[in-house]
């Protein structure tokens, strides 16, 4: 059960339907296929036509298709920097954003908003902050997919080529390991992660962006540690791992 959504459709709404729709156009995806593959649903693209208001974890399956970072995390990670910078109370975000106090507990306890809520959530913090807090809350909180921004749309991507094997690695003789193309199996061990790990991932939208060719899986060497590189541990992590390793190396 999701949290209940305040707007029955926005410019987000807008963006994110658009943007299935390039991604369609571009690599030559019916909207029908499109559909099953993220919410086993043909009628799903034109139920958004038609107003339907699409949760946060759908919306992050819809971008994980198309290769792109998931939007949940980035909007929990914006809303977690927007409380400790500004000092603002959940509860007043809450019931100013939505109608409810208890918004803020729901969405860290793991409810997903619908995505025209994410949208007056998002204004009602830059409301609340000025623009020197905005920028590190933005920060704080990492890089956002292109339909929580004003940036234009990403480009389409070309459709990738089916294969019963791995794709061939771009590069000099298959060398540039960042380019080159992994299944689960491969990813996993690279990120050091047991491949059910990753497979839960990619149903959670918290895992790195991968492609999806017919019925397999490809990770970006580049993709992984770029995900890796966003999960680092923060200073405190950081002193506690270096003083182990201080006393580790000097006993």
């Amino acid at each position: 059960m999701g949290i209940p959504n305040t707007d029955p459709g926005g410019v987000l709404d807008a963006r994110f339907l658009r943007a299935i729709e390039a991604w369609c156009a571009g690599t030559g995806m019916s909207e029908g296929a499109f559909g099953a593959a993220v919410y086993r649903d043909r009628d799903f693209v034109p139920s958004l036509r038609d107003g339907r208001c699409p949760h946060l974890r759908t919306v992050d399956r819809a971008l994980a298709v198309m290769g792109e970072p998931p939007a949940g995390p980035a909007f929990l990670g914006e809303v977690e920097a927007f409380l400790a910078v500004t000092g603002v109370k959940r509860s007043l975000l809450g019931r100013d954003a939505t109608g409810n106090p208890s918004f803020v507990a729901q969405l860290l306890g793991g409810v997903s908003p619908k995505l025209a809520t994410v949208e007056a959530v998002r204004t009602t913090m830059k409301s609340h902050a000025s623009p020197a807090e905005w920028r590190q809350i933005r920060a704080r909180s990492g890089a956002l997919p292109a339909i929580l921004t004003g940036a234009p749309l990403p480009s389409p991507r070309p459709p990738a080529r089916p294969a019963n094997h791995d794709p061939v690695p771009e590069g000099p003789a298959g060398g540039d390991m960042d380019q080159c193309y992994l299944d689960t199996r491969e990813a996993a061990e690279r990120l050091g992660l047991a491949p059910s790990t990753l497979a839960r991932y990619r149903i959670t939208g918290e895992g790195p962006w991968y492609y999806r060719l017919g019925r397999c899986v490809r990770y970006r060497g580049d993709a992984l540690e770029a995900w890796a590189a966003g999960r680092r541990r923060g200073q405190n992590g950081g002193v506690r791992a270096g003083r182990a390793a201080a006393r580790q190396t000097s006993s």
